[in-house]
């Protein structure tokens, strides 16, 4: 325990470094006092984002946009992988295609759905969606197909059906590489999501207030939105991970 407590700790030297070197450069002048904003002024653009509701408002509207661009790309990657993963002339005939698409980068599809959906909630969605679908169909794909041949052969000696074999094999042995993927899924879509809210600037959200502090040249509030951006992402990265350690706390420890 004693080591856990000073490896955690030895975890904060990094940002308490780089709090105390800002500090020095913005209490002292020595830096642009535009970029290097004093600890006063971000904690009063903190007081008046909270006191208003803007930050209370931004961040429930970028969290219900990852929630429903998350549900939506992880649905279709999770049909579209156990697809191909599990035939093989599905695969062939999907997975060329899909592999190229997945060449283009999540932004580039913007002009096409600005285009077909407006600029708006429905275009930042689709990209939120687009986001989580690759990493998930990936890794789907990866886990079904990496069944180890043992697993299998038990199968064919009990005589499971096709079904009883996806059912009581496959998926239980995928299901790892199924969660990495899909914690993979919601790391792509929170960039996703902050992106799209940053270049769309549509309705509220944590992007929205970053570049809007940026038009306005308010660089206090440029950093409270990278803050608030991290902390949240923090939380949902921690989130994931205890979330995996309780569904496979039957799995024994990597060495």
């Amino acid at each position: 325990m004693r080591t856990r407590t000073r490896l955690d700790l030895r975890g904060l030297v990094l940002p308490a470094t780089i709090l105390l070197a800002w500090w020095v450069v913005s209490a002292n002048g020595l830096g642009n006092n535009y970029i290097f904003v004093s600890f006063s002024r971000i904690g009063a653009a903190i007081a008046q984002f909270v006191n208003d509701g803007t930050l209370l408002a931004g961040t429930t509207a970028t969290l219900l946009r990852l929630l429903i661009g998350f549900a939506l790309g992880a649905a279709s990657g999770l049909a579209i992988g156990l697809l191909i993963g599990l035939s093989s002339a599905a695969g062939r005939v999907i997975s060329p295609t899909f592999h190229a698409l997945r060449q283009i980068a999540v932004f580039a599809w913007m002009p096409l759905l600005t285009a077909w959906l407006g600029i708006g909630g429905q275009t930042m969605i689709a990209l939120i969606a687009i986001g989580a679908f690759y990493p998930t169909v990936v890794n789907v794909e990866a886990g079904c197909r990496g069944v180890p041949l043992p697993y299998l052969e038990v199968g064919r000696v009990m005589e499971l059906s096709r079904w009883q074999t996806i059912r009581r094999i496959i998926l239980p042995a995928a299901a790892p590489s199924i969660l990495a993927g899909l914690e993979l899924a919601v790391a792509t879509a929170w960039l996703s999501t902050i992106g799209a809210e940053y270049f769309i600037s549509a309705g509220d959200g944590l992007g929205i207030i970053l570049a809007a502090s940026r038009m306005r040249g308010s660089m206090d509030g440029v950093i409270v939105g990278i803050l608030a951006i991290g902390l949240v992402g923090f939380a949902l990265n921690r989130l994931l991970a205890f979330a995996s350690r309780r569904a496979f706390k039957w799995r024994a420890p990597s060495t």
